[in-house]
């Protein structure tokens, strides 16, 4: 009788080891499948990004009889992080564009803002009969700084203007100022005195026309937009989305209007 139950027992134990042992089979070829679909999943995610980066650089031209000039509105809807060298043969890389800053009060986005002004000025420039080119008139694009500049070097412009805005931990702060290469810069320092004069003109052109304060013309060369540029280029920084009352200002229509053209109103003296 004990043998006979021992028999049961072992019999059963048996049992329930295939039975542990399907299980855990189970569970594995689970395991497999969820991998390879997150697998594919990841696969498809990298093309899109691939078709993101591939994707036609915009150029619009407007034909004009007067100077060649080329429009940036800083920044875009969707930023992209991946790497590009910050000049020609530069192994020192930075993001190909970020998304900007954002207004601390409004909650309006900087690549909004820098667009709003940039087709303001490009009526008021084809009104003055220059030939404007834009880089981008929507904020659904993946054009990256490098990719900008060949823009405006390609159309062979005459000044590249990159417009934006600024932001500060102290919001106290506020004003326009401008970005240029300095002299010394390994990719086009021999741009320097043009992107300096246009730096100023334009500086002084938007303080003139809006009253806002005038901070300075900052030298520096670890822009990748100003780097690829074999054109004279400025970005002028229009106001701070981090100071109250700047950033109310920034988002009406007329005071973006008055940016615009004194925008233009530099240029005007740049060209003279």
């Amino acid at each position: 009788m004990r043998r006979k139950t021992k028999r049961i027992i072992c019999i059963a134990l048996i049992y329930t080891l295939f039975c542990l042992i399907a299980v855990l089979v189970k569970h594995f070829v689970d395991l497999k499948t969820e991998a390879e679909s997150l697998e594919n999943i990841s696969e498809k995610s990298t093309d899109q990004e691939m078709e993101l980066t591939k994707e036609p650089v915009i150029k619009v031209v407007t034909p004009g009889t007067g100077h060649v000039v080329c429009i940036d509105a800083g920044h875009q809807q969707y930023a992209d992080m991946k790497k590009e060298p910050i000049g020609p043969g530069a192994t020192k890389k930075k993001p190909r564009v970020d998304g900007g800053t954002i207004g601390k009060y409004t909650g309006i986005n900087e690549y909004q803002i820098n667009l709003d002004i940039a087709l303001k000025l490009q009526k008021e420039l084809e009104e003055r009969g220059y030939t404007v080119v834009m880089t981008r008139t929507t904020n659904d694009v993946n054009i990256s700084n490098s990719e900008r500049s060949v823009i405006a070097n390609d159309a062979k412009a005459e000044a590249f203007l990159r417009i934006h805005a600024d932001g500060s931990d102290d919001n106290k702060v506020h004003g326009a100022s401008a970005v240029c290469q300095t002299k010394n810069n390994p990719y086009n320092g021999n741009l320097y005195e043009s992107s300096r004069k246009l730096s100023d003109c334009v500086l002084d052109g938007v303080v003139a026309s809006t009253g806002c304060k005038k901070r300075q013309v900052i030298e520096v060369d670890s822009m990748s937009g100003i780097n690829w540029s074999s054109v004279p280029t400025s970005i002028i920084e229009v106001g701070y989305l981090s100071n109250k009352d700047e950033e109310v200002k920034l988002t009406q229509e007329s005071y973006q209007e008055l940016v615009a053209k004194g925008i233009a109103d530099g240029l005007d003296n740049y060209f003279k």
